[in-house]
């Protein structure tokens, strides 16, 4: 297990002891009142960057966290508020304390990429991702979405994928457990890390908004005896994913499918091998073709995924899959691994 901090280096709270000792610190009216980024963010005040002095705090504070307590990595709450330069200037510094060091941005702009931070949030995912499962817009826009991100971000850059986040309302909540399900087996094997979200894993669906966003609060851990399929489920998902390194290390290569409306499908290729993964997106039965390079598939889905074609086999691994047929029942997920001469 590494341990992160979340780290808020644009604003403060206004009874900060940073206000009462370096007022000087803040960006100001022209009435030379202290304000917040935003006139919707009234509970918090604004840092200025423009400041010297404290831009050595700032990357002081956070060279002592990594020397101190052995950090592995920062979250960095609003980072694209921060100028991306100090992110840069720092970025060295932190390094040389904590070699390794995991740099998160709560941000989707590629240029933080460059030389600051190793993985930013995949904004454009969850919010493509949420319009596909709530129905207002076709299973292809994930493709579009992710094919307009690799344009513009550096080559091999990771990207935090998640349908759950401490802003937005739950996905469970929003679109029932089964599509939420399925929006995580396409994190889980899409490029970018998956989010696992404050209680996702035995399907909490507590809201995170206030006052859950400012006090303490607790997973809601006897969910797991209502919903027992969840964790294994994911359970299932990361057995998965550790096995195969070309779900961290592939490339994405999209197939085309014969509905496109409320199917994904995509290869992940590493080396020799080829994993296909195609999933149904909707609430209705599919039963089409995957257009797939040419040879012998074998199923490995995972056992525990919490849906099944009536009269199919939870067995998977062992039996010759029917690719490029295939059939999904409503927000199922198969995933399929090219044999090669050495099986």
């Amino acid at each position: 297990m590494k341990v992160f901090i979340d780290i808020v280096a644009n604003h403060t709270a206004w009874d900060s002891m940073l206000i009462k000792q370096h007022p000087d610190w803040y960006r100001r009216n022209a009435a030379g009142q202290i304000v917040p980024p935003n006139p919707d963010w009234v509970d918090v005040a604004q840092l200025d960057y423009a400041k010297p002095a404290l831009r050595e705090y700032m990357g002081g504070m956070l060279v002592r966290w990594l020397r101190d307590f052995q950090l592995d990595g920062f979250r960095c709450d609003y980072a694209i508020g921060v100028p991306r330069d100090f992110w840069e200037s720092v970025r060295p510094q932190l390094d040389r304390v904590r070699p390794g060091l995991a740099f998160m941005a709560e941000a989707d702009d590629p240029g933080l990429l460059n030389r600051a931070f190793d993985i930013d949030y995949a904004w454009d995912f969850y919010h493509t991702m949420s319009d596909v499962l709530s129905g207002r817009a076709p299973a292809s826009s994930v493709r579009e979405m992710w094919e307009r991100a690799e344009a513009k971000y550096p080559r091999g850059a990771l990207r935090l994928r998640f349908s759950d986040n401490h802003d937005q309302l739950r996905a469970t909540g929003q679109f029932g457990l089964p599509a939420a399900l399925a929006a995580s087996a396409v994190m889980f094997t899409l490029d970018g890390v998956p989010l696992l979200y404050n209680g996702m894993e035995v399907g909490d669906t507590t809201e995170s908004t206030a006052p859950a966003l400012f006090e303490k609060h607790r997973i809601a851990w006897e969910m797991a005896e209502r919903r027992p399929q969840v964790t294994p489920y994911y359970q299932a998902l990361t057995a998965l994913r550790r096995a195969h390194p070309a779900f961290t290390r592939g490339a994405v290569r999209w197939l085309r499918n014969d509905d496109e409306e409320r199917v994904l499908s995509y290869e992940r290729a590493h080396r020799k091998e080829t994993i296909v993964v195609v999933a149904n997106l909707s609430s209705q039965n599919y039963a089409g073709v995957v257009e797939i390079a040419s040879g012998e598939y074998r199923e490995i889905t995972p056992a525990a995924r919490p849906t099944v074609p009536t009269g199919a086999t939870r067995e998977t691994g062992s039996r010759v899959a029917t690719l490029p047929a295939v059939f999904l029942a409503p927000w199922e997920f198969r995933v399929f691994r090219r044999v090669s001469p050495s099986d």
